[in-house]
């Protein structure tokens, strides 16, 4: 039996987000289908002033405004996705009702695991991991599915030992961990 006390904060949960959005295959296809369907929209609307346009001068002079709002929504995207979800996450603290529990325990059985917050107990089986994240030395996410992880910062985590026996513990669980640098 392994267990942690885990402390989180606004600044754990934001990673955790930022994390979920950008580099985690969940997070990562949907940005970047979204990049794409940008810029196939903003491709048929040059297409369409060109064709309309015969591909005369002024019609390549009109697409420019397309292709200059395509560079700046590609570039912006990131900044602004960023800028979204941490308003979103102002709003979710100011009505009180986070994500994330500030203080809770993770305990890791031989057969199961369990995360118990001031108002909640939730067990999981093994077999409902779906993946395991290790970002760097920070965090290490339990996804249970899409949308949803256990975090386990590093700094709950006493030792070396007990790192690798976590470690050891998730990989018979799950064949899928992820190591982010």
């Amino acid at each position: 039996m392994l267990e942690f006390n885990v402390v989180m904060n606004d600044d754990d949960y934001l990673e955790y987000n930022k994390f979920h959005m950008f580099k985690s295959p969940y997070g990562k296809r949907s940005t970047v289908g979204t990049q794409i369907m940008i810029s196939v929209i903003m491709a048929i609307f040059v297409l369409v002033n060109l064709i309309r346009g015969s591909f005369s001068k002024e019609s390549f002079v009109r697409a420019i405004p397309f292709v200059i709002l395509l560079v700046l929504c590609l570039l912006c995207y990131k900044p602004l996705l960023m800028f979204f979800l941490k308003q979103q996450l102002k709003s979710y603290k100011k009505s009180g009702k986070m994500g994330y529990s500030p203080v809770s325990k993770i305990t890791f059985y031989e057969d199961r695991f369990e995360e118990i917050t001031e108002t909640n107990k939730t067990e999981q089986s093994y077999s409902s991991i779906e993946r395991i994240s290790v970002v760097g030395e920070k965090y290490i996410y339990i996804h249970v599915n899409s949308i949803m992880a256990y975090i386990v910062p590093f700094s709950c985590i006493e030792s070396r030992e007990q790192y690798d026996e976590l470690m050891s513990l998730l990989g018979e669980a799950c064949h899928k961990i992820d190591i982010y640098k």
